[in-house]
């Protein structure tokens, strides 16, 4: 009996706080709802971020919300490129283009690719024709000769507060000589240092290479970026590209954006 009525006493007890709890989720969604509305001059602003069109204005307004200046683009920032190269002799060490040093294991840690990458072609990758019209002689697929170098592009994209929100990286390594650019035999892309706004097509909508041999060649590869912020949605989409175009005397050039 004893047994019986706490019982009893408990489940009236439980009854309260279930009632009470409900009227409580009854005013709160309301509350938070307004205090979740998104702002229409921050999200007017983000558009122009992203179509852009932005002004000074836009740039003071997203500048003044910590949270927002802390994972918008910056459109006022300079572009953010760093390449690095590694040639390799014929033992396959591997030494800087400049001056012919051997390269230090940091160093050339920062040229080469991390482990996870394979190089391997990918589907949909296109092979397009030759750059130049001398391509006479063939090397087959297997390369013997002429040296290799791996080129290592990177473009950072960074918020307003200077924090990194994603990186897009490159490699594409050739083999040369006599004049000729001979072949590919590596070529990758990834996006790194991620934040939490940034959601990445893991496919390459541009991903191409010209055939070899020849005295030019260019690896194009391009991605697809969106940046979602909470409140917000995805309020912009960016496609961070970048076109390494190699030479048959080894000199690289490179072009990037978004």
């Amino acid at each position: 009996m004893f047994t019986a009525r706490r019982r009893s006493a408990w489940n009236f007890a439980a009854s309260t706080v279930v009632c009470a709890a409900a009227v409580v989720a009854t005013l709160t969604p309301t509350a938070q709802a307004v205090d979740n509305a998104p702002d229409p001059a921050v999200a007017a602003a983000l558009q122009r971020h992203a179509d852009g069109s932005w002004t000074q204005a836009d740039v003071d307004l997203i500048r003044s919300i910590p949270e927002l200046a802390a994972v918008v683009a910056d459109p006022t920032r300079p572009v953010e490129v760093t390449t690095k190269e590694a040639a390799f002799s014929a033992s396959g060490q591997a030494v800087s283009p400049m001056d012919g040093e051997p390269l230090s294991p940091e160093e050339l840690a920062e040229v080469m690719p991390p482990a996870h990458l394979d190089g391997k072609p990918q589907p949909g990758e296109v092979t397009l024709p030759a750059e130049s019209a001398d391509t006479a002689g063939s090397f087959g697929t297997r390369i013997t000769g002429g040296r290799w170098k791996m080129t290592h592009v990177t473009h950072t994209h960074r918020s307003y507060s200077g924090s990194v929100i994603y990186k897009y990286q490159t490699w594409a390594e050739f083999n040369y000589g006599g004049g000729k650019v001979r072949a590919w035999r590596y070529r990758a892309d990834d996006i790194t240092n991620a934040s939490e706004i940034v959601n990445v097509d893991n496919r390459r909508i541009v991903d191409s290479k010209t055939s070899t041999p020849a005295s030019s060649a260019t690896s194009k590869m391009k991605r697809k970026v969106e940046l979602c912020i909470f409140k917000y949605g995805c309020y912009s989409t960016m496609y961070p590209y970048v076109y390494t175009t190699v030479k048959g005397t080894g000199r690289t050039s490179f072009t990037s954006g978004v």
